[in-house]
């Protein structure tokens, strides 16, 4: 005796052998906007971060200009020859104009002191102490060129007074102004910007090579 199947049981039929134990579920499609965001975290992860490190070079000093202005001095003080012929400076020394010698001694003798990378040098004042301080030192960022070249004087107020900077013949200055009292400081009798300024305009090139 044969059994009919009606269409209807046959679709039960059907959806029976797609629920069987054991059957494989098919895969859902992963949306594209899904797959987008995926590859943009994928590259954010493995993006290089930028380095902020620097790198510290020695400067190209422009020894035949700072010759040429050494000679081109009105005057040469005895003592500021001294300096010149008292070794090979690292940089061209800017000293305020006041005969000095690498052995100065006395409260009121401007002090002098070559150093590995540059020189100090410190002269003692009423109101307050002028203390240059000169470098063959750079500070270079990535993707700087490293290049040295003459700025003008930047004036900034410190808690002890004001400092000045700037770079010539490759070099790097900065002149501080240290205030002998506090008070003036507060009040601005110490010293004012104009006048700082034209104390280190007013510095002299005292030794080369």
């Amino acid at each position: 005796m044969r059994t009919l199947l009606t269409p209807a049981l046959c679709a039960l039929a059907l959806g029976a052998c797609d629920q069987l134990p054991g059957a494989p579920e098919p895969e859902a499609e992963t949306p594209p906007a899904v797959e987008a965001a995926e590859e943009e975290v994928v590259q954010v992860i493995e993006a290089p971060t930028p380095s902020n490190e620097v790198e510290r070079k020695t400067a190209t000093i422009d020894w035949n200009q700072a010759r040429m202005d050494f000679a081109s001095r009105e005057s040469n003080d005895t003592g500021m020859v001294e300096v010149a012929s008292g070794g090979s400076p690292v940089v061209p020394i800017l000293l305020p104009e006041q005969s000095v010698s690498v052995a100065s001694t006395g409260e009121d003798a401007l002090q002098f002191r070559p150093l590995a990378d540059g020189y100090f040098a410190v002269q003692k004042g009423e109101a307050y102490d002028l203390i240059v301080n000169g470098t063959d030192k750079l500070v270079v960022r990535p993707n700087g060129s490293g290049a040295a070249v003459d700025t003008p004087l930047t004036y900034e107020e410190t808690m002890t007074g004001a400092q000045v900077s700037f770079s010539r013949y490759g070099a790097s200055y900065l002149v501080e102004i240290m205030c002998k009292e506090r008070e003036t400081v507060l009040d601005g009798t110490c010293i004012n910007e104009t006048d700082a300024l034209a104390e280190v305009e007013n510095l002299l090139i005292a030794g080369t090579r």
